[in-house]
């Protein structure tokens, strides 16, 4: 790419999302505004980046063998198959050049309680692929925001007139709200990481 060009092109998150088959119906219908949709606003007020999401299926994603008490074993698995997904989208001639992420979205738990999971690499603790489910409006946000720095450390629970939880808060309680938003601290992770990149 000339360098006028790549100077002048505006950076960009592509979120690859894999829907499961086991995600309802009833639940994809409106997938982007009840779980992406806040979290890609919040992505774009502070990272100064276009944040695009992009959803497919199809196997081996749409089935993939996500269950399991191995959570290390499932994600390395995915890891592989994930690469898969986005050499697909680069044999259509997708830009692979911007900062992207594939997150396999299941319709049911990884595990128990555990609804997302995301691989991460020291030392920044960053990553590309995820698992999150469904059953949380801030499941998605949680794990990506794993794969771009964030911290459980660094959340917070504010209170506004009620409490409410941060995306990387570690264990959500069902009494307090959803923010949908990052901490200043977990703003700044996102930040330093991105400045890495492009």
């Amino acid at each position: 790419m000339n360098e006028n060009l790549r100077q002048h092109k505006q950076k960009t998150i592509t979120i690859y999302a894999a829907m499961h088959q086991d995600v309802p119906e009833s639940v994809r219908i409106s997938i982007y505004a009840d779980h992406f949709r806040p979290f890609v606003q919040e992505l774009e007020s502070f990272t100064d980046r276009k944040v695009y999401v992009v959803f497919g299926a199809g196997e081996p994603f749409s089935n993939f063998d996500y269950k399991g008490e191995d959570t290390m074993a499932t994600l390395r698995r995915w890891e592989h198959v994930g690469r898969q997904y986005l050499d697909r989208y680069r044999a259509e001639g997708f830009d692979m050049d911007d900062v992207h992420v594939a997150v396999l979205v299941t319709g049911e738990a990884i595990t128990g309680n555990m609804l997302g999971v995301a691989l991460t690499w020291p030392p920044k603790g960053t990553g590309q692929f995820a698992i999150a489910s469904v059953k949380g409006y801030q499941v998605i946000g949680h794990e990506i925001g794993h794969l771009l720095g964030a911290r459980h450390e660094d959340s917070e629970v504010t209170f506004n007139g009620w409490w409410s939880e941060s995306y990387m808060t570690p264990e959500q309680q069902p009494l307090r709200s959803n923010s949908y938003r990052f901490s200043e601290s977990n703003r700044k992770n996102i930040k330093n990481y991105l400045a890495t990149k492009n």
